[in-house]
């Protein structure tokens, strides 16, 4: 039953792991579908820019879609791009170089808001506005695949301040009224939609001086891990909502091909803002003139840029100084990290109409910051750095850019902290844990039940095992009663009748048997006519006349060991009743207690065995008597030396009747008494000074002083004397 039990217990357990595991891979395999991958978005292949050169990203805006080309900004949160107006009319090269030019006319999807002010570098000096509505965006050129969110938001502007249009990667909404909740982001589109995991990126601006040109990454919900050396700086958000991403750097050092380094951050550490929507370094005048120091670099104030004539140029490329940045999460202490710059990160060309040039120059991308508000780390920075963004937990980081050929694409999520459970695992670790939790508990639950069931069963046994010992101990008890002396009662029925099988003898009573048949016939031989024998052994009854004139013959029986023949017992009073002797065999109502030893103790015969055999001449008991006798008194002694408790059953003694007077009146007949009425006067064969009555029995064998009853007489002399007397009618 039990095993029963069991068995449907591990196979339920089994089918429970198998339909969790089971469900549980389908909800994984659902969540992973639902769990979108990180969106690379493709470069241009093009260097563009009037301050760089850059490498720029291509965009699909309005329908019909319009390709156009952008820089990236984490300043900004909608898509801005180069309006029509934005160049002279037939002018091929402005078109192309401003990344191609959008008309929102041509554009059916087009919703128009208004003009309003772009709101993006303004600490700067950047001024000027857009023309703001809703269309169709997209990203990659067409047939690349990418996502396209309609009604999003676009600013088309014409001004020269920024050159090329954004794609703003901050998530941040967009308000054109006093309405509480404004326009959400492109960023907040693709995470709402599903399309990214998460509010994050991952960028750095390429550069077209190492390898063959390393072209610029954007990764949205993610990074780009081949991209970059990780470091254990994060840096959390600053609170200025509109310069969050401040770093602090504590330190800016040069070293040129001769050894020689420069200290270019004299005053100690600042706090500077990383901004890809502007492309130089902004730093305080002290550090700029530590610049112009090291370098040899003369400041333009008429168009506030470091401009570099050919022959600067080939100095400086020849020098080809590195300028190293010593980053943390404040001004000093704490983790750090180091970006190096090569020379070739400042070797930048001004095209028209920048800083309002006819003609293409070098330049080196440094300026002079007014106040801390000015301090900022563009894209010349970028070009080695990569910077990763988590707007969701509100930190991010920099690291240091990883350049090798052919490099392979390896995006890497960064999960949202809403669909992150908090232990971090994979989806396979939580499907493994989650399945070995349910086994657990299944087994947890089986082996209850098993150890209850077990806990059962060994009480059970236990239960049997404790009656069983009881049994035992009882059976043991009982067989020490019975060694004891302490005879059970039995029912009167045939069924229940028991009756004691003849032991073996010991050497020492058998020896001591002998040596009393011995004295018994000593005896004989020294009073051969004082004494009567009584014999039971021929049946029928035997008168008191017979034995008073000597004419009744005492046959003599074989010991039942072999030993020599011995007679029977004879009694000196023929006129009393004979005592009986006690057997062994014990039929149903003669039960009695231990006999004392046979040294010392009165001899007992059966009446219930005497009277049922007396006339049946072939009975074994008559023939047999004698040894029965000799054996019951062995045997008793034995008995008697196992328990020192002596029991007898005595009861007050029937006075023998008196013979009548005369002639007729023939004597009574020998026959046995009542077992629980014995004779007044009995004769032990062992020795005179044996003979006692039967008040001595309760103190014979315990070295007392036998208790005489009134009916005894006062010495055996006297006994003597007094059964002459009654057998020969003499005094």
């Amino acid at each position: 039953m039990q095993t029963s039990i069991l068995s449907r217990l591990l196979w339920l357990s089994q089918y429970t792991v198998l339909v969790s595991a089971s469900r549980f891979a389908l909800v994984e395999r659902a969540s992973a579908s639902a769990v979108p991958t990180p969106i690379s978005v493709a470069p241009s292949q093009n260097w563009d820019g009037d301050d760089g050169p850059w490498s720029s990203f291509t965009i699909q805006v309005g329908t019909p879609i319009q390709d156009v080309r952008v820089f990236v900004s984490n300043e900004i949160s909608s898509i801005w791009v180069v309006e029509t107006e934005g160049c002279t009319v037939g002018d091929a090269t402005c078109d192309n170089g401003r990344g191609i030019l959008f008309n929102p006319n041509s554009s059916s999807t087009w919703s128009q808001y208004g003009f309003y002010a772009l709101g993006a570098e303004n600490n700067l000096g950047a001024t000027g506005s857009a023309r703001y509505g809703n269309d169709t965006v997209g990203l990659g050129i067409q047939g690349s695949g990418g996502p396209s969110l309609p009604n999003q938001i676009v600013g088309a502007f014409s001004v020269d301040d920024f050159y090329l249009g954004f794609i703003g990667v901050n998530p941040a909404s967009t308000n054109f009224t006093q309405q509480e909740q404004g326009e959400a982001s492109y960023m907040t589109t693709l995470k709402d939609r599903n399309l990214i995991p998460s509010l994050s990126f991952g960028y750095t601006a390429g550069n077209k001086y190492r390898l063959k040109q390393v072209l610029g990454s954007l990764t949205l919900g993610g990074v780009d891990s081949g991209r970059f050396t990780p470091n254990n700086l994060s840096i959390p958000f600053a609170p200025q909502e509109s310069r969050n991403l401040l770093v602090g750097i504590q330190s800016i050092s040069s070293v040129d091909q001769n050894g020689t380094t420069n200290n270019l951050l004299p005053n100690g550490g600042i706090t500077a803002f990383v901004d890809s929507t502007e492309a130089q370094i902004w730093l305080p005048v002290e550090a700029c003139q530590a610049f112009e120091k090291a370098f040899g670099l003369t400041y333009n104030d008429t168009n506030g840029f470091y401009l570099v004539d050919d022959a600067l140029h080939h100095q400086l490329t020849i020098q080809n100084a590195s300028v190293t940045f010593t980053l943390g999460k404040a001004t000093s202490g704490g983790e750090t990290m180091n970006i190096t710059l090569p020379y070739a990160s400042f070797d930048l060309l001004l095209t028209p109409p920048a800083a309002n040039l006819t003609s293409n120059i070098n330049y080196f991308p440094l300026r002079r910051a007014d106040n801390d508000t000015q301090y900022t780390l563009g894209r010349t920075f970028l070009q080695e750095a990569y910077l990763t963004v988590d707007w969701e937990r509100q930190n991010f980081s920099i690291s240091e850019c990883l350049f090798t050929e052919n490099p392979q694409q390896t995006l890497v999520a960064i999960q949202s902290p809403s669909d992150t459970p908090s232990s971090g695992g994979s989806s396979t670790g939580r499907t493994v844990g989650i399945a070995v939790g349910v086994v657990v508990g299944v087994v947890v639950i089986a082996a209850a039940i098993g150890a209850f069931l077990w806990k059962k069963r060994q009480t059970k046994r236990e239960s049997e095992k404790e009656k069983a010992e009881k049994a035992r101990m009882l059976e043991k008890d009982v067989e020490d009663q019975h060694r004891q002396g302490f005879k059970q009662e039995l029912g009167v029925d045939n069924e229940h009748q028991r009756f004691e099988m003849q032991g073996s003898i010991p050497e020492e009573v058998k020896a001591k048997a002998e040596a009393a048949q011995a004295q018994w016939i000593d005896e004989k031989a020294r009073y051969p006519g004082e004494r009567s024998g009584v014999a039971e052994v021929g049946g029928g009854d035997v008168s008191r006349a017979e034995v008073a004139a000597g004419e009744v013959s005492r046959p003599e029986l074989a010991s039942s060991h072999g030993g020599p023949l011995r007679p029977f017992h004879e009694m000196y009073d023929p006129s009393a009743p004979p005592a009986e002797l006690p057997g062994d065999p014990v039929g149903v109502g003669e039960m009695e207690g231990s006999t004392p030893a046979l040294s010392n103790q009165p001899s007992f015969s059966s009446s219930r065995r005497r009277s049922s055999n007396r006339n049946n001449p072939g009975s074994p008991l008559i023939q047999s008597a004698g040894r029965s006798s000799l054996a019951n008194r062995v045997s008793r002694g034995k008995r008697q030396s196992r328990d020192s408790f002596l029991r007898f059953h005595t009861t007050a003694p029937t006075p023998p009747p008196k013979p009548t007077a005369g002639p007729s009146s023939p004597l009574p007949s020998v026959r046995p008494t009542s077992r629980r009425t014995p004779s007044n006067d009995i004769y032990s064969p062992l020795s005179n000074k044996h003979m006692m009555s039967h008040g001595d029995a309760g103190t014979a064998g315990r070295g007392e002083t036998p208790v005489l009853s009134p009916n005894s007489p006062a010495s055996p002399e006297a006994s003597r004397g007094s059964i002459w007397a009654r057998m020969t009618g003499k005094k």
